[in-house]
């Protein structure tokens, strides 16, 4: 994980144990977060790249927020 930056939608889900529907969810939420939409490259219909450290500090700023809230 360290040399690779950047991983496709099933790398993601595999390495962060997260259901293939619900990180589509997840995308979903992210490309519609200003700050957070730089993680997603998107060139084609089906060609997309996520960027590792950058889903990750995502997944870390959504546990932060979610906490505040409670």
């Amino acid at each position: 994980m360290d040399s690779q930056k950047y991983a496709t939608k099933k790398e993601i889900a595999e390495m962060f144990s997260i259901i293939p529907h619900s990180l589509d969810n997840m995308m979903t939420s992210i490309r519609r977060e200003p700050d957070w939409s730089w993680i997603i490259l998107k060139w084609g219909k089906k060609s997309v790249r996520i960027n590792i450290q950058g889903f990750e500090d995502y997944l870390k700023w959504k546990s932060k927020k979610r906490l505040g809230t409670l």
